[in-house]
């Protein structure tokens, strides 16, 4: 699959997927049924979706972690304000000083 073909699928196969998920994959009207036999059809488009699937099964994971606490965010020293590629140069560089 093409770099643009996959970035154009996995949009729309988040849409579906989510569509199922919320109602269900009988709950579809008549045209919806039809307008996900045609995009499915693609291999592109299916591998997508599968995609979305496995992300969808990794993050569930993520539940079982806990947040941080109100002492270790105190402690972090991220600013929200700059990128993570810049704070990470910035630690990198205070690091390499030592």
């Amino acid at each position: 699959m093409s770099r643009k073909h996959a970035n154009t699928a996995i949009p729309e196969a988040v849409r579906w997927f989510h569509r199922f998920r919320i109602r269900g994959p009988t709950a579809l009207a008549p045209d919806e049924s039809a307008e996900w036999a045609r995009w499915s059809a693609d291999k592109a488009h299916q591998a997508a979706f599968q995609e979305a699937e496995q992300l969808w099964e990794r993050l569930r994971h993520l539940n079982g972690v806990a947040p941080p606490t109100q002492q270790e965010l105190d402690s972090d020293g991220y600013d929200p304000e700059r990128s993570i590629s810049e704070w990470l140069a910035q630690t990198k560089h205070k690091t390499a000083g030592r």
